[in-house]
């Protein structure tokens, strides 16, 4: 009996949709227009996404230049504010930088004849994008679940690191069906083929079934699509993140309680991390603390060089291609539903009239 004259007064005071009037439902509901506002905002860019995969797709990587450079400072103040900006330096937003970089300065040099050293390596970096973008990145949307929810810009950002870099390389490689198209629009940018009548050949390619399932057109050696990658993974991400995430700012992050990807490792496989910190000290020359990083690093590195490998396949299958991109946006379709109906529909009232709970004036 105490029990419960003790919780009626909680009760009471605790505000529930349930006991709302009319005027004050109406009330909570025009206070839920910035998420009305996002949800239409992530519909037109879906739509956008398309037309322009579909219909203009030599154009594609001018959207996805314009989408880095709104999704990703987005998500820097946002991850700021919950101490996880260090995030960002990780490999898949590495490779949006270097690949939103390299298309870039290809444009650069075409249209006012700024030269760099990188030119010489233009089918090299390619490659290694589209096995990056077409290999780790691309499956990351299954692995961790990423979900299109079109109101919430932190769901539309991760779907956009892991979707956009795949869509970008399937537009310059297959043109939505025409490999010239990106050729045509922008000649010399980037190397797809060697020459024109590879671009012909590749085009020819394609008026087959037997074509679009495999395609020997402007064809690449396994090899391109694991080495440069490796090379690229080890020296320009691998090392300096490792020296710095867990050498350098080591004690800040600690200090001042920054979230970075590791942690998610260590709380998901802690098994595996316990095994690295104990075979990885190399006779205690490597202590505990750097032993269970470099495990995760050599793990990662495995990872993403092996899934990178299986992006040969797509280089030379249309078919093939376009069917990943089909099964991955399924499953972030599907996810984004069973987000929706599973979890959000059943907190997002109680949610927003926690926070407005000056509508019950």
């Amino acid at each position: 009996m105490v029990t419960t004259k003790l919780n009626k007064p909680h009760e009471a005071s605790t505000p529930s949709i349930a006991t709302l009037t009319k005027s004050q439902r109406r009330k909570l509901q025009s206070l839920s227009k910035e998420d009305e506002r996002n949800f239409s905002m992530g519909v037109m860019s879906m739509i956008m996404t398309t037309v322009i995969t579909i219909r203009f797709p030599a154009y594609y990587w001018i959207l996805h230049f314009i989408k880095t450079f709104f999704y990703l400072p987005v998500r820097y103040f946002r991850f700021c504010k919950k101490g996880c900006e260090l995030y960002l330096c990780d490999w898949c937003y590495a490779v949006t930088y270097i690949s939103t970089a390299c298309v870039i300065l290809a444009f650069l040099r075409i249209t006012f004849g700024i030269q760099t050293a990188l030119e010489q390596y233009n089918g090299a970096l390619l490659r290694a994008g589209f096995a990056m973008s077409c290999g780790p990145l691309i499956w990351s949307v299954h692995i961790f679940r990423n979900s299109i929810v079109f109101h919430s810009v932190d769901f539309m950002t991760s779907v956009f690191i892991h979707l956009s870099p795949f869509l970008l390389m399937w537009c310059l490689r297959w043109g939505a069906g025409t490999p010239s198209a990106f050729n045509t629009a922008f000649p010399g940018m980037i190397h797809v083929c060697e020459s024109e009548e590879d671009y012909a050949i590749a085009d020819t390619c394609l008026q087959s079934f037997r074509g679009i399932v495999w395609c020997d057109a402007c064809s690449a050696p396994l090899s391109d699509f694991v080495i440069p990658p490796m090379f690229l993974y080890i020296c320009v991400w691998s090392v300096p993140h490792y020296y710095f995430i867990f050498v350098k700012w080591h004690d800040w992050i600690k200090e001042t309680k920054r979230v970075i990807l590791y942690d998610y490792f260590v709380e998901t496989n802690p098994g595996l991390n316990a095994m690295f910190e104990r075979n990885l000290t190399f006779g205690g020359v490597i202590g505990t603390q750097y032993a269970g990083p470099l495990g995760y690093m050599l793990f990662h590195l495995v990872m993403c060089v092996a899934s990178a490998a299986t992006s040969y396949l797509l280089w030379h299958s249309f078919l093939f291609h376009t069917a990943v991109f089909f099964f991955i946006l399924v499953t972030a379709v599907h996810n984004g539903s069973q987000y929706m109906f599973r979890m959000f529909a059943y907190r997002y009232a109680e949610e927003q009239l926690q926070k407005h709970q000056n509508v019950l004036n």
